[in-house]
């Protein structure tokens, strides 16, 4: 059995990058950039109007008290090309509608609210500023500026400043592919479990949390506990070239647990098997050849723990992604725990301005499902001693990664 710091450099030292490859911003929502995204325009790209108003030169009021009268020369309309030579005298100005090219000679727009309109003349009464309810050519990205960083996983939103900029497509690191297949005899396939069985609860859980982590999943189904037929499924996806095999079950010291022998017999190298964890500690990593191999314990929460704390921190190193940091929170409640075991445990995380606040919750026990619906966080104790006072400052990890961006849990 080998600590959590010394599995985590095992999986994390055994990932290289994958490929890069081009796709296209309406196939990029969750992909990883592999290099920085610079803007190739000015964003806007020309000087326009924030408002519906009247385009002025500033400098022709300064020396003038109001109020002002002005002859309106014409109307500029958004998607209106620039007229040639559009010159604005001293008593003069143009009825402009929001997102209108400004005139060269204009530097301000006055609000139509604060105006009079009479025939093809305007007045207001106040002063107006240069650059007031102006939008200036570059103020939002300027050429060069960088737009995102390598290590980004693409989000709505860049794919809007993306769109903005004209950028069609952009350098990513290929999906991971990642084959699941759950195990066990007592693993129901119908609607029914029937005597002795139970539903397969983990499957939807890994298929759907493994496409938010934006890879390519394929689920195999539920193989009995039959090491021919286990082998004989990982032999047609190591020549497949998958990525990462992750199993569930069959990995502990019962009678009927095979995965380990199975993948010995297979000439797995098998990197280490048992970590002191709670929960989840029969879990196992190893490699055939440049396929990764999960296998981790049936029970739902420990099969959620392993793909969390092991199996994502190898996708985020096939995708040039730095390592996980966890938040900082304040324990609310004692808490006991084994000693020597690093324990991952349900919490409901609550936040007062820069205040976080924990609360382990009850019932961590690894078959039960339903404090899940109660936590929002993982509460991560460390192996030291055999309890967690409240008051203490523990390290804390979102529910799900991808529901939590950098500086916000």
């Amino acid at each position: 059995m080998i600590l959590f710091s010394e599995a985590i450099r095992n999986i994390t030292s055994s990932a290289a990058p994958v490929s890069e490859e081009q796709v296209a911003c309406e196939g990029a929502l969750g992909r990883v950039l592999s290099s920085k995204i610079l803007s190739p325009e000015a964003l806007p790209p020309f000087t326009n109007s924030a408002m519906d108003g009247f385009a002025v030169s500033s400098r022709h009021l300064e020396s003038r008290s109001g109020p002002f009268r002005m002859r309106v020369n014409g109307i500029l309309a958004a998607g209106d090309a620039m007229r040639e030579h559009c010159e604005t005298g001293p008593n003069e100005c143009w009825e402009i509608m929001t997102g209108a090219m400004v005139p060269h000679d204009c530097d301000a727009v006055i609000k139509v609210e604060e105006t009079t309109r009479q025939g093809d003349t305007v007045q207001f009464s106040r002063l107006v500023r240069a650059g007031e309810n102006i939008r200036k050519s570059g103020e939002d990205f300027q050429i060069g500026k960088k737009v995102s960083d390598i290590g980004t996983r693409v989000n709505p939103e860049h794919l809007m400043s993306f769109a903005a900029l004209g950028i069609h497509s952009v350098s990513a690191y290929r999906k991971p592919t990642v084959a699941v297949v759950s195990t066990g005899t007592e693993l129901a396939e119908s609607a029914g479990p029937g005597s002795g069985k139970i539903r397969n609860a983990t499957a939807p859980y890994l298929l759907s949390e493994l496409n938010a982590l934006g890879v390519d999943v394929k689920f195999l189904g539920v193989i009995a506990d039959d090491p021919k037929a286990f082998l004989s499924l990982i032999e047609i996806e190591l020549a497949r070239n998958v990525d990462v095999i992750l199993s569930t079950g069959a990995v502990s010291m019962g009678r009927y647990d095979f995965v380990a022998p199975a993948l010995r017999d297979l000439g797995a190298e098998i990197l280490f098997h048992k970590v002191a964890i709670r929960p989840g500690k029969p879990l196992l990593f190893a490699r055939l050849g440049k396929t990764a191999f999960f296998g981790v314990p049936g029970n739902p929460v420990s099969t959620v723990v392993g793909v969390r704390f092991f199996v994502e921190p190898y996708l985020r190193s096939l995708q040039g992604l730095p390592p996980e940091q966890p938040y900082r929170a304040i324990l609310e409640n004692d808490t006991k725990k084994p000693l020597g075991l690093r324990c991952f445990f349900k919490a409901e995380m609550s936040q007062r301005q820069t205040l976080r606040k924990v609360r382990i919750l009850s019932g961590q026990e690894s078959f039960r499902v339903a404090p899940f619906l109660a936590s929002n966080c993982w509460a991560v104790l460390p192996e030291e001693g055999d309890s967690a006072m409240q008051g203490s400052e523990i390290d804390i990890y979102p529910l799900h990664s991808w529901s939590s961006k950098e500086g916000v849990l």
